[in-house]
Formats: structure tokens, sequence, C-alpha cells
């Protein structure tokens, strides 16, 4: 299991404030969020807060969940004023239901079977009012696999710390558009270095496959945006669940 979210939590709560355009990502959900007039925000992969944070300072009512307790605690650090809370996307269960759920930062990608998708999508519709709306964004497969970079790096700097980030992408199919990513991180501070190994299983998906798993849980495809690598949602809750999906054992 990936220990960049929870070992090297701040190392990538730094190094994504130059190599992530949280601004930008804000933009865009922003834009929908307005447009479907939503106020009551659940944020699912909420990690240490970035888009979660600009959301408040927006005005919405806002509620942040995340696995990694090291992610939450730097969360509630540097964004006060954000409220946040522990929580695995496929099986959360709370007390309330929001207008819009988002599952943003590409953390859709995690969901590597079939399975974990579809006990997803359940848990956001149950906790979406009546037509609430899901935004969402992740890799686009057809652009992923048609120009794979097999080997990636990328360097930032955080105040007196510099990271480099060497990775190693591999195709596996195992479940789906599939690839395995081991990446090494370097990090240099007052003339000491220090190296650390993550190793991941990441899932892009093509637009056929999203319509299908949203079809089956419930919900219609209001928009679909594709930028680069990226493939952003909007769908719409629907009145029930396909009857197939009711009677799996999730």
């Amino acid at each position: 299991m990936t220990i960049l979210y929870s070992k090297l939590a701040r190392a990538y709560h730094e190094m994504y404030q130059t190599i992530f355009d949280y601004d930008q990502d804000f933009q865009i959900y922003d834009t929908f969020l307005k447009k479907y007039n939503g106020k009551k925000v659940l944020e699912l992969g909420c990690g240490s807060g970035n888009l979660g944070h600009r959301l408040v300072q927006a005005n919405y009512n806002y509620l942040g969940l995340d696995l990694f307790p090291e992610m939450l605690t730097i969360a509630r650090d540097e964004f006060p004023d954000i409220i946040v809370q522990q929580g695995d996307m496929r099986s959360f269960e709370l007390k309330t239901k929001f207008d819009v759920i988002l599952i943003s930062g590409r953390s859709f990608c995690y969901l590597t079977t079939n399975q974990d998708v579809i006990r997803c999508l359940i848990q956001v519709f149950k906790h979406l009012k009546p037509n609430g709306i899901l935004i969402f964004d992740n890799f686009y497969a057809p652009i992923i696999f048609s120009d794979f970079h097999t080997n990636l790096e990328q360097e930032a700097i955080y105040q007196t710390r510099k990271y480099r980030r060497i990775s190693k992408n591999n195709p596996n199919f195992q479940t789906g558009w599939t690839w395995n990513w081991d990446a090494k991180y370097i990090v240099e501070e007052n003339n000491q270095i220090q190296e650390y190994f993550d190793y991941s299983i990441l899932r892009a998906f093509t637009e056929d496959e999203l319509q299908l798993f949203l079809n089956l849980c419930g919900f219609n495809i209001l928009e679909l945006k594709k930028e680069n690598a990226a493939i952003w949602l909007v769908a719409q809750k629907k009145n029930s669940i396909r009857e197939i999906i009711k009677k799996m054992e999730l």
C-alpha cells in the first residue's frame, strides 16, 4: 500500500504546492458548483485540505473526508477554517446529505477494481440529496495509454527543502486500465539527503466505462470535460440504483 499519504504526507503536501495547480482545480470545481447551485459540499479524498480551504474561503458549506489521518492532521494545522474527518470513500457513513459530492485530485484512480468503484458510487448516491450532483476527475485512459510515460522526474522546492521524485510506470492491466507506479523520493535539506520508496497501483478509465458505472449506480451524466490526460464528469442522482447492483454482495 502507498505511503505517500501517510509516512510521506508532509512531503506530499509540500511538493504539490509546486507540481499541482490548486487554483486552477478550484476554478473548475467552483464553476461547476455555481452552475448547479451546490452550497453544501462533501469532498472525498480531501487530502491536506488545499481545495477544501479554497472552497471554504468561497463560502461553501464544506466537509472533507480522507482515509489517512496524517493528511487530516496537516489539513487541520495548515487550514484551521476547514472541517475534515477520517473515512473511506467506499464505506463512509454520515448522518447528513449533501447538494454536491466531489472526488478531486484524481483520487478516483485508487479505486482499482470494479467492486471498489461501485461501492464508492453507492455511498455517494446514499449521501446525496434528491437530484444531488457528483463531480469528479480522474485520469483518462485513451490519452494515458496512447502516450504512456514510463519514466518521469519532477522537482519541487518548499522553504528549505528540495524534493525530487523519480517515477517508473509500468502497465499491468490487472483490473482494467491499471499500471504500477513505483516512485523514489529524494529529500534534501541542510546538505542532508533522505530517500524513500513508494509503490502504488493506479487506474484510468474510458468514457464508456464511467458511463456504465454511473448508470448502474443511479446517475445520469450531465457534463464531461477533457483536458490533456484528465477527465472531469458531472453526474446527477436519479431515482434508484439498478437491481443488478442491489443484488451484489459488496
